[in-house]
């Protein structure tokens, strides 16, 4: 319970009284039990509560009579009015416990989400602040480290990488200003008096220590060796041909950092000035070395999903917003074909059928999807026997599961299914796949055909896990190294398409998500990578 209302029992039990009880005729016993408290204590308060107008109580007399409550006035209202002295110490979790508060009515929401959205606005004292909304816990600022997209959008605006890509994958100079192909060396110029935010200055030393911690992945295989040349000069040393290098530099684990004190510091537009488990709080950074942010100030609030707030600032009409679409991510479910249960093309292919039979109504019917099954109308064969199947689904996709687990009990799968948090799902992304089946959910928006590539042949991927040792996997990964930028498109087609044929990949959709603005934020490019260049958005004042 959070800490305003357990000191706050009056307001406590007004609003659980109301919550649950609204104008029906209850038992008092079952009342107080739904209250979790005593017979003796729920007539104390509802004494109380008539001996302030707030209703009038009737008591049946008799087993079997119902009692009834009469609200009186504008009893939201006076819910409301008794938060307010309390404003000033509540934490984001007080917030999210009155957001998820339960029957909580529709009305009452809003007049909360006004309440806090007004309360964010009185307690900032200064212009350019930024109020962003958040579902997930960010689980680290640590570049090398990040393989979940909430993470690496935020880390996107704290740090800079050598080079940057545009949409159309052409390299463009960040913290490296020029650079060198000589036969296998690639030599890379930095930047001179680019500063850290903890006021340090970069070195070839700082890149050198950042990339080494990345040699052990697969696609930084073909570099051999990286030399410091000096200060601001350093080298690349490839065993083999590698036409991806200088891409493969713009990605996120390619940031470029330093630790102090366990504390993270990049180059980048923004530095963290609060970091707690439920807000971020972000500053513009005065010395960074390219535009200065526009905005001085991004708070990242986290928020349970029913409150539906949006990306605003401080000055913003809380009516007042505007959405824009973006496609947000792909769900599909991977087939462990290293496992015994689908270990065979035919096996795989029966999981594959019923899948597109007895999902595509269920996916064809939500309009905040992009359903990529196809109708199947065929017969499918039930199993002789009874063949358990061990399958990991996000906790998120609870419908899915029950889905899935509905429909593949009908062909006598025995499905075992473990629900995942996103903590969980992230923490397994780093462990070898242990299910027969996977539920997968790589959230982000358009990459470039490059940063596709790079998440299939990512380690944490499941798809490397399943094909790490598959001749036509490996081929592609093989061709990768070798092809040009023109051709990585049909490379990436190439191989998904193979893992679609051998029922490996069964796409299930893309959210299409309507992410909302205030209609004074201007400037709300997504990035090659799908994330939000937070220095550049801006606000318009005659909006205002």
């Amino acid at each position: 319970m959070s800490t305003f209302l357990s000191k706050n029992k009056t307001l406590l039990y007004l609003l659980s009284l109301y919550c649950q009880q609204k104008g029906n005729d209850f038992h008092h016993q079952q009342l107080a039990t739904l209250l979790k408290i005593s017979p003796k204590q729920l007539n104390r308060y509802l004494k109380l509560f008539q001996q302030h107008n707030w209703l009038i109580y009737n008591a049946g007399n008799g087993r079997g009579h119902l009692s009834k409550i009469q609200w009186q006035g504008e009893i939201e209202q006076v819910i409301v009015d008794k938060l307010k002295p309390h404003l000033s110490t509540m934490t984001m979790m007080d917030w999210g416990e009155l957001f998820a508060f339960p029957n909580l009515t529709d009305s009452l929401a809003v007049k909360f989400k006004h309440l806090y959205q007004q309360n964010l606005k009185n307690n900032i004292l200064y212009n350019e602040h930024l109020i962003v909304p958040i579902y997930h816990p960010i689980h680290t600022l640590q570049p090398n480290q990040v393989n979940d997209v909430y993470s690496a959008a935020l880390i996107s605006n704290l740090t800079n990488r050598l080079v940057e890509a545009d949409a159309n994958g052409n390299i463009l100079p960040s913290l490296a200003h020029h650079w060198k192909i000589n036969g296998e060396t690639l030599r890379l110029y930095l930047r001179k008096n680019v500063a850290f935010q903890n006021g340090d200055l970069l070195t070839a030393q700082d890149v050198a220590w950042c990339l080494h911690q990345l040699q052990h992945l697969p696609l930084w295989q073909p570099i051999r060796e990286i030399i410091i040349v000096d200060m601001w000069t350093i080298d690349f040393i490839f065993s083999e041909s590698c036409t991806y290098a200088l891409h493969l530099l713009t990605d996120i684990q390619a940031s470029i950092y330093k630790i102090v004190d366990n504390v993270v510091f990049g180059t980048g537009s923004f530095a963290v000035s609060k970091h707690t488990p439920h807000q971020i709080v972000l500053e513009a950074y005065d010395n960074y070395f390219g535009m200065r942010a526009l905005l001085h100030t991004v708070e990242l609030n986290i928020l349970p999903k029913g409150s539906n707030s949006f990306y605003q600032t401080n000055f913003s009409n809380d009516t007042n917003h505007k959405k824009i679409n973006i496609q947000n991510g792909i769900c599909a479910v991977i087939l462990n074909k290293n496992e015994e249960a689908c270990s065979t093309k035919a096996q795989r292919q029966h999981i594959k059928n019923i899948i597109h039979k007895h999902l595509y109504k269920a996916i064809e019917k939500d309009s905040a999807l992009q359903n990529h099954l196809s109708s199947f109308n065929k017969t499918i064969s039930t199993l002789c026997k009874n063949e358990i199947l061990k399958i990991g689904v996000p906790k998120e996709k609870i419908n899915l599961s029950q889905h899935l687990f509905s429909s593949l009990t009908k062909y006598g799968y025995h499905p075992q299914i473990e629900t995942l948090t996103l903590s969980q799902y992230i923490k397994d992304s780093l462990q070898p796949l242990k299910y027969d089946a996977f539920v997968y959910t790589n959230v982000t928006t358009v990459k470039s055909a490059f940063h596709k590539l790079h998440d299939l042949f990512s380690p944490v991927s499941p798809i490397y896990k399943v094909c790490k040792e598959d001749a036509y996997f490996i081929n592609i990964f093989e061709k990768f190294k070798l092809t040009t930028l023109a051709e990585w498109p049909s490379l990436f087609d190439s191989l998904n398409h193979y893992l679609i044929e051998e029922a490996i990949l069964i796409p299930l959709f893309t959210h299409l998500d309507d992410i909302p603005f205030a209609n004074d934020i201007l400037e709300l490019d997504f990035n090659h990578l799908g994330h939000i260049n937070l220095s550049t958005i801006w606000y318009d004042k005659e909006e205002l």
